[in-house]
């Protein structure tokens, strides 16, 4: 059995820590939950999407986009499959900020534990 401990939530969805233990303070993996789908990621699979959230403000200029430079699908790889995210300006603004909430919790925990604050 495994249990979700919630990192962080916005309206676009929430991340959770996954363990196999509630009383365990190590991770099996981070689950994002956006809508109606769930994706297991790293610490690094996260960083890693906020930079493909970043570098895909720019837009896309190729010859088979109608609409240039605006933003419709970004495209993730995980260890298990390659993910194609249906978004807007709005949803890419919340994905950004819902990951950035996730890594500043996971990094805050981190600094508490290494204290021994908590």
């Amino acid at each position: 059995m495994h249990y979700l401990k919630s990192i962080y939530r916005n309206r676009i969805g929430g991340t959770y820590i996954v363990t196999s233990n509630p009383d365990e303070t190590c991770y099996e993996g981070i689950q994002l939950r956006l809508g109606e789908m769930s994706v297991l990621l790293t610490q690094k699979g996260l960083t890693d999407l906020l930079d493909v959230i970043n570098s895909s403000r720019e837009g896309c200029d190729c010859k088979d986009c109608n609409a240039k430079n605006h933003l419709r699908l970004i495209k993730c790889e995980t260890t298990y499959a390659t993910i194609h995210l249906k978004t807007t300006p709005q949803n890419i603004n919340a994905l950004e900020e819902l990951i950035q909430g996730t890594l500043f919790e996971l990094a805050m925990d981190d600094l508490l534990s290494i204290n021994e604050i908590r």
